[in-house]
C-alpha cells in the first residue's frame, strides 16, 4: 500500500454548498495543501486525489483535497467530509476516528469513476475506455494488414 500522508483524528460535516457527489471533496487544513507538487510526504496538491482509509475497518473511498476555505479547520489532522464519504468509511462526523489519507494513483482514480455514483460521468468513462480498446483492436489490425 501506499505512504499515508497523515492520519485525521476527527471528521467534520462539509457545508451544504460543498457537499455531494459531483463535488466529491474533502477540505484539510491549509497547512496541509502545497502550492507546488514538491513530493514533501505531509502536503497535498489542491485538487489532488487522495484515498481515504477507516484504519479499524479498512473501509476506503476517494475524494479530491482542497484546503480549508471558509471552514474553521483549526487542527491540523482534523478533515471535512460530506455526508456520502463518512457513509463509505462508517463513520460519524464528531467522533475521534483514525482515518488515512493517501495519494490516489492514476488506476485508483479510474476504477473510482468506473463505478462512479453519477451515471453522466460513469457512462463517459466506460465510452472513453471503450474507445481505447477499439483503437487498439483497430491498430493491431492495421498493422496485421500490412504484413
Amino acid at each position: 500500500m501506499a505512504k499515508v500522508i497523515f492520519v485525521a483524528g476527527t471528521v467534520l460535516r462539509l457545508p451544504a454548498k460543498d457537499a455531494g457527489v459531483v463535488n466529491s471533496i474533502v477540505r484539510v487544513h491549509s497547512s496541509r495543501i502545497g502550492n507546488t507538487r514538491s513530493g514533501k510526504g505531509q502536503q497535498v496538491e489542491r485538487r489532488e486525489p487522495v484515498r481515504l482509509v477507516n484504519e479499524a475497518t479498512g473501509a476506503h473511498t476517494l475524494r479530491f483535497a482542497i484546503g480549508s476555505g471558509n471552514m474553521d479547520i483549526r487542527s491540523p489532522t482534523a478533515i471535512a467530509a460530506d455526508y456520502d464519504t463518512c457513509d463509505a468509511l462508517d463513520i460519524k462526523p464528531g467522533e475521534k476516528v483514525e482515518i488515512g489519507v493517501y495519494r490516489a494513483g492514476y488506476f485508483a482514480v479510474f476504477k473510482h469513476y468506473l463505478n462512479h455514483p453519477d451515471w453522466g460521468y460513469r457512462l463517459a468513462t466506460h465510452m472513453g475506455a471503450g474507445g481505447l480498446v477499439f483503437g487498439i483492436i483497430g491498430a493491431v489490425l492495421g498493422s496485421a494488414s500490412l504484413l
